[in-house]
């Protein structure tokens, strides 16, 4: 696939993209989405109820609280 960096960023010929994505089957397309999309789900899920145990520490009024909320949560 033709790719490659500009500007610090990553660049792809998307008509290629395309043409591979389309060249794949339903089965492997879903496996192919899974592969992308679980990592940003699951970090999307874990700030997502960091968030919340921060709202629940901030009206308590618990600064220290929120704050290792918010350290752990962004860790990983």
């Amino acid at each position: 696939m033709n790719t490659g960096m500009k500007d610090g960023k990553l660049v792809i010929d998307m008509a290629e993209a395309d043409e591979l994505w389309n060249g794949m089957s339903k089965n492997q397309q879903y496996e192919m989405m899974c592969i992308i999309f679980d990592p940003m789900m699951e970090k999307a899920t874990k700030m997502h109820r960091a968030l919340n145990s921060i709202m629940d520490a901030a009206e308590n009024q618990d600064a220290d609280a929120c704050h290792a909320i918010a350290f752990k949560a962004l860790e990983s």
